[in-house]
């Protein structure tokens, strides 16, 4: 049975991307769960520890085998878990703390832009008005759900420095969506056990200058460790690697552009874990940007 789903989700690009929006807008409940419980950085470091113990006790055989085909890419690794994992989630909670969740969601729905001209730039990408349009009316859904289908809300925003932070942080894992081309042919789950490890040891600086500046705070009750546990398991490590197979079968900026659907799981979410209220804007979001995403990726390559 569990061989038959694995091949079934192994080819199913749009199912595994789904799940891994779902996976991290996971992460943005568990998150607001986790506040004053558990400091960011804390949060960062534990959750590749988790998964690179685990990986490791799950996979020390194959680990061990798989270090001839992984010679030539320890700096690619040590770049796509460090940078791409550690350093977008770490910038992420920073922007967070200095900005409002609108301001996140729209410019992180900013990304499959950025993913778009990365691959045009770097990988010689073509590009057509259909496949802009269907981005820009994905963008759009964002603004929907993120403004709360209110755009005077949007009108009054200002920038700040938490939204600077975010901007970078897009970078961090557009470039990570991009380097997925240069992935060893490895398992997945050996791949990933590499980034945890990766993502593990980047971050202990970062929870260091935490505890320096006064700031660190480690889980002290069941609720906080289940957190981190939910965390760990879901949007680290399974959200991450449905995400890179859906990279692999259908390529980065296709993929990218599903991110977009992440903020409408997070409001669903939000509306059946934390009892928030289902609104029309959630229904319309949805569809505007299932329509974009539709668009760019069924008629943007037949276009001429």
């Amino acid at each position: 049975m569990f061989s038959i789903i694995y091949d079934y989700l192994s080819k199913n690009a749009v199912l595994l991307l789904c799940l891994a929006m779902l996976g991290w807008a996971g992460n943005t409940i568990a998150g607001r769960l986790s506040t004053g419980e558990i400091s960011p950085m804390m949060v960062v470091s534990l959750r590749w520890l988790i998964i690179t113990l685990f990986l490791l006790l799950l996979l020390n055989k194959g680990i061990a085998n798989s270090f001839i085909a992984i010679k030539g890419k320890i700096l690619w690794l040590l770049l796509m878990g460090g940078l791409g994992m550690t350093c977008f989630n770490s910038l992420f909670y920073i922007a967070a703390q200095n900005t409002s969740a609108i301001n996140l969601g729209i410019i992180q729905g900013v990304m499959p832009a950025i993913i778009l001209i990365g691959s045009v730039l770097f990988f010689k990408e073509k590009v057509n008005i259909v496949k802009l349009f269907g981005l820009l009316i994905s963008f759009f859904g964002v603004v929907i759900v993120v403004s709360k289908g209110d755009f005077q809300i949007i009108i009054s925003l200002t920038v700040n420095l938490g939204d600077v932070v975010m901007f970078l942080a897009l970078f961090f894992y557009a470039g990570f969506t991009l380097g997925l081309r240069f992935k060893p042919e490895i398992d997945p789950l050996i791949l990933m056990a590499y980034f945890s490890f990766s993502a593990l040891i980047s971050s202990i600086p970062l929870v260091m200058l935490e505890a320096f500046l006064g700031y660190s705070q480690f889980p002290s009750n069941t609720n906080a460790w289940l957190t981190i546990i939910y965390i760990a398991f879901v949007p680290s490590f399974l959200a991450q690697i449905f995400f890179i197979k859906g990279v692999e079968l259908i390529g980065a900026s296709k993929a990218g552009l599903f991110i977009n659907i992440l903020p409408i799981f997070a409001a669903i979410l939000g509306v059946i874990i934390l009892g928030e209220s289902l609104q029309m804007y959630h229904f319309i979001s949805l569809v505007v940007v299932l329509t974009g995403v539709y668009t760019f990726m069924v008629f943007g390559d037949d276009h001429k």
